[in-house]
């Protein structure tokens, strides 16, 4: 299985629309196949997250866990789709030309909820770290002491782009959604600025890492 993942990353990195390629086109879902293309033009990507690592920093054992749980039955070769689209995705952070920004704010909690047992999490949580001096990541932690926020009705994301106006793309149970009207797009950037201020800078973000690595 894992020689058939890496023989998928290795085939769609060669492609632009690798998402449309038919090793994957029926493991993403048409909502999702729209973000993927968006974020495959995109500068930056802003998003804030209160129960998982952000997709672009997840360790592949980790984003392993999640789909096992959340597609529970699902077969190990569509699990391995699954796992080898969210992995292609980080390439955006390492392209030669123009590689994506991205700036992830996440709730403290994410450090802490274990996710494919404590080895699993170790490992995340050090590859974290090791994203934090990425130059193409910032990563900020809202800390519980913190209080009550502006990311406290979910998770979003913020695609900004090059001559468009940026788009807000939002995920749940019951699918997922992009808007481009400027008001809703304006009420999310705001979000992401106040969560800015709050969440703490670089160097207490990685203490707060190696604090919970401690715990695993």
């Amino acid at each position: 299985m894992r020689a058939q993942l890496v023989g998928y990353a290795a085939v769609t990195k060669t492609k632009k629309d690798w998402w449309q390629s038919p090793e994957y086109r029926p493991a993403v879902p048409p909502s999702f196949k729209a973000f993927l293309a968006l974020e495959a033009t995109a500068e930056a990507l802003h998003d804030y997250q209160a129960e998982f690592v952000p997709g672009l920093l997840q360790t592949e054992e980790y984003v392993r866990a999640i789909h096992e749980r959340a597609h529970e039955g699902l077969a190990p070769d569509e699990i391995d789709r699954l796992v080898a689209v969210r992995m292609t995705r980080q390439e955006a952070l390492r392209r030669t030309a123009q590689p994506l920004k991205s700036a992830s704010i996440i709730n403290e909690a994410v450090l802490y909820r274990q996710v494919g047992g404590a080895a699993v999490m170790r490992t995340q949580l050090e590859h974290l770290a090791e994203m934090v001096s990425h130059p193409s990541v910032t990563l900020q932690i809202v800390p519980f002491k913190a209080g009550a926020h502006a990311g406290m009705n979910g998770a979003f994301t913020l695609l900004r782009l090059p001559d468009a106006q940026p788009i807000v793309y939002l995920e749940n149970l019951g699918g997922a959604s992009v808007t481009r009207r400027p008001g809703n797009v304006r009420v999310y950037e705001e979000a992401f600025t106040d969560l800015q201020i709050l969440a703490v800078g670089k160097q207490e973000s990685l203490s707060m890492i190696g604090k919970a690595i401690k715990e695993f």
